[in-house]
């Protein structure tokens, strides 16, 4: 089976590291990427949700802010949940698997370069083994 997203779009809002109970950090945010604009019509905008785990979602916290142009690479996911009602939900999201840096994201100082290739090389593939389970409590958004 495949399961493989990849875009490029601006970050909504800062990214903000956290930390579930268990110990696990990680950074929950979302993505706004422009469709093709078609004739006589207005352009239009998708927002996607997206978590990344660990040294991925540090990466993301110190390079990106609010309107940043981010790509990245991962897997659609739905995560059935009950909420605080009792109701049924599904939380779709995208878990980041890869970070690319484009032109223009120099969120840290302006002599520091962002990470090379071969310095992300220990973080850009995980597997569902990295991806920790989350209770109702720890759910990221």
């Amino acid at each position: 089976m495949l399961n493989y997203v990849m875009m490029l779009g601006r970050l909504t809002a800062d990214p903000e590291m956290r930390t579930t109970e268990s110990g696990a950090e990680f950074t929950a945010f979302s993505v706004a990427v422009q469709r093709p604009k078609s004739k006589d019509k207005e352009t239009e905008t998708d927002f996607f949700d997206c978590i990344a785990w660990d040294k991925r979602a540090k990466v993301i916290c110190d390079w990106y802010s609010k309107g940043s142009l981010i790509m990245i690479v991962g897997a659609l996911r739905n995560r059935r949940y009950t909420d605080k009602n009792g109701n049924n939900r599904v939380a779709n999201q995208i878990v980041v698997r890869e970070v690319h840096f484009t032109s223009g994201n120099q969120k840290k100082n302006d002599d520091e370069l962002p990470p090379t290739p071969d310095e992300l090389k220990d973080f850009t593939v995980i597997s569902d083994a990295d991806i920790p389970d989350l209770d109702e409590d720890e759910t990221p958004f």
